[in-house]
This record gives structure tokens, sequence and C-alpha cells, in this order.
């Protein structure tokens, strides 16, 4: 099994041992907050994690997987979910709303639902693991990293993934927080 993190957050550098801290946001709830100088809005915001969507449509994709089932979700608290619905309008249609209060364990995903559960992932509104038999898995972690766990190691994908600006590493060390391999039969 491969495991990799996708992120908007560059690697260490070769020799470095700690990243130098440099503010930056990680969550839906720093827009309209100033980074380096320049306020987060919502385009901006939507236009990355645009990129974690196409992120997982293209490795799907690439491995032929068309449908995820969801494992132990949890959601937030519905009165955040309302407070996020209207601090940030633009971001969550009538779809995901919707899709919000019907995901379950268990449930089969495709197309659109996919998406959507992709934008609630990162936006911490939902946490689960999606996965497809032995063959793949998607979990959300917090400020806005991503792990994907592939029974197929597809270097296409990774490189689109990284045209699209963001970081793919594979994991050198077990991936601890995979329930996945204990579960599938």
């Amino acid at each position: 099994m491969y495991y990799w993190q996708v992120r908007k957050y560059p690697p260490l550098k070769e020799g470095e041992e700690n990243k130098p801290k440099v503010p930056t946001w990680t969550s839906i709830i720093d827009i309209g907050r100033t980074y380096n100088g320049v306020s987060l809005s919502m385009n901006e915001y939507l236009s990355i994690e645009e990129k974690y969507v196409k992120a997982v449509e293209i490795y799907m994709n690439s491995i032929q997987v068309h449908e995820l089932e969801i494992y132990l979700i949890s959601k937030l608290r519905e009165e955040l979910f309302t407070e996020h619905i209207l601090k940030y309008p633009k971001c969550y249609s009538q779809e995901i709303v919707e899709s919000y209060y019907s995901l379950q364990d268990g449930s089969l995903l495709t197309g659109k639902q996919i998406e959507h559960i992709v934008r609630l992932g990162m936006r911490e509104d939902v946490a689960c693991q999606l996965r497809n038999g032995d063959k793949f898995f998607l979990n959300f972690s917090y400020d806005y990293y991503m792990d994907i766990g592939s029974s197929i190691l597809c270097e296409d994908a990774i490189m689109e993934i990284r045209n699209l600006g963001l970081f793919i590493d594979l994991w050198e060390w077990p991936y601890e927080g995979n329930v996945w391999e204990n579960s599938v039969e």
C-alpha cells in the first residue's frame, strides 16, 4: 500500500530539520484574515480547495475508481455548521448542505457526492475515511492536509497533482491513522 500526503505547503528542504514558521491560512475560518499583508478572500480559498477536489478526481480516474464508501464519519456540531453556512455563503451551495445532512457510515458516493465530501472534509465539517475496497482510500486531516492511500502507484497522477500547484509526497513511515487496512477483508 502506498500512502501519500497532499498539501498546499512545501516540504522541508534538503538538510532542514525544522521548517521556518511562516504565517499561512489553514482553514475556512481564516477567510477574511490577513497573511503576509494579503487578506484571504473566499475566491482564493475556493480556488485552493478546488485543487484538492481535482487531485482526488485525478487519482481516482487514473486507477479506475468511481465510487467511495464512507467509513467512521463524524460531523461538526450542527450549530457550528450553520454558522459556517451563514458566514461563508459562497462556499455552501444547497447541494453541499444537503450532502452534509445525508452523509452516514456505509454510504456509497459517486460523482458530485465525492466532490461535496472532499469540500466538507477540507473545511473540517466532516471527518471520515473514504475507501474503495483494497484499492484506494482518502482521509482528511486538519490544517489543510489530505491523505491518499492506494494499492497502485500512479506516477502520472502524482505529476498531474503536482502540476495543480499542490505538494504530494510518499509517506516513509507507517500510516497510523489508517483504520482501513485492518477493516478490509
